[in-house]
């Protein structure tokens, strides 16, 4: 009776790294049966002929080791497939624990893997905590005491932001694996402030009689960060499907005039796995995802002429802008080309944001 156990294999978006988790058969007895198992260590209780066997008087005699140069002849296998299915131990370090699940039947990937990943990233955010200073003809000197003005209000907080990065990982445990990358994040942060310009600036330059009215300021920040990244991925499955969960938080500390990303990426996903050839698998997935991204904007802007004067007003302003629906769907695919190459694509979104992955990695 044969069962199959297996680790799926794929790559995180938010963790950005690829995996590679594959198992092969491991015999168990069926009652009434002598008992086998797929570990190293059991390769001489398969079925071997009797040690001594001679295939003809030129030929040594032939030994139950598996590593012998004359092995035994093997009643209903070859030799090829016996250590196909009794991978030896691995005398590396990572993953702590890989030669035990080799014994258990595991085939464990390679520890090391680097990478290249791009992330393009659209997103609506709310406004928290908009502080300001508003000037009539000059802008406000950069160390005014700015604080949230009731006539100066936001309408539109949007960001477009790409990412071209590289990623590291390990494979600590098996099923465990810790990755980081790094990478320059460039884009612009679109924000629409509106300013009640009659509260800001009563009569003489406002009246009844002719109201200065609303002025709209559209702000647009720069964005060229760079981003760094820590996270952890769990896997567990089996030969047809997989279950994956990942947390990766990423930090990026701008220059003053422009705006510094947060981001907390909690990811839960799952799907089918299908082999195409030796070593060569397809793996669609579809899950869900958490993605809170936080950016801080500062900077002064200034209208055209409002005044009759034809002096424009400058507002100095700071706000707070984070993900409006942190919440998205999530679907995508990872192909594994052998035991050393790996390729992903991921879509996910929600009501207002869109985020595309895509990347490659190799083991080693």
């Amino acid at each position: 009776m044969l069962q199959r156990y297996a680790l799926a294999s794929l790559s995180c978006a938010l963790a950005l790294t690829p995996l590679t988790l594959r198992a092969q058969d491991l015999a168990m007895a069926a009652p009434g049966e002598p008992a086998t198992t797929s570990g190293p260590a059991d390769i001489q209780a398969v079925n071997y002929a009797p040690e001594g066997v001679f295939a003809n008087s030129s030929q040594a005699p032939c030994s139950n080791d598996p590593d012998a140069e004359t092995p035994c002849p093997v009643a209903g296998a070859s030799r090829a497939a016996i250590e196909a299915d009794n991978p030896k131990p691995r005398h590396r370090l990572f993953p702590i624990g890989g030669n035990a699940a080799i014994a258990r039947g595991y085939r464990i990937p390679e520890p090391w893997g680097l990478g290249m990943l791009m992330v393009w990233n659209r997103t609506s955010f709310d406004s928290e905590n908009l502080s300001a200073a508003v000037s009539k003809g000059s802008a406000p000197a950069s160390d005014v005491n700015m604080a949230p003005l009731p006539f100066v209000t936001t309408s539109k907080l949007e960001g477009d932001n790409r990412m071209l990065g590289f990623k590291a990982d390990l494979w600590l445990f098996p099923g465990v694996n810790l990755f980081t990358s790094i990478g320059k994040v460039r884009g612009t942060n679109r924000i629409d402030v509106d300013i009640d310009v009659d509260a800001f600036a009563p009569f003489p330059f406002c009246r009844p009689a002719k109201p200065c009215g609303t002025v709209n300021l559209p702000i647009e920040t720069k964005v060229s960060n760079t981003t760094v990244t820590l996270g952890t991925i769990l896997v567990y499955g089996n030969e047809h499907w997989f279950v994956l969960g990942s947390l990766a938080k990423t930090v990026s500390i701008s220059s003053k005039e422009r705006s510094d990303v947060k981001s907390t990426n909690i990811g839960l996903r799952a799907g089918p796995r299908f082999r195409l050839g030796e070593d060569t698998y397809f793996a669609p997935y579809f899950g869900g995802n958490y993605f809170d991204l936080d950016t801080t904007v500062q900077g002064v802007v200034a209208s055209g002429p409002v005044f009759d004067d034809g002096d424009p007003i400058y507002l100095r302003y700071k706000v707070d802008m984070e993900t409006k629906d942190p919440f998205a769907l999530v679907a995508g695919f990872n192909v594994e080309l052998g035991r050393h190459l790996s390729l992903q694509a991921e879509l996910e979104a929600s009501q207002t944001s869109t985020r595309i992955l895509a990347s490659t990695g190799v083991r080693f």
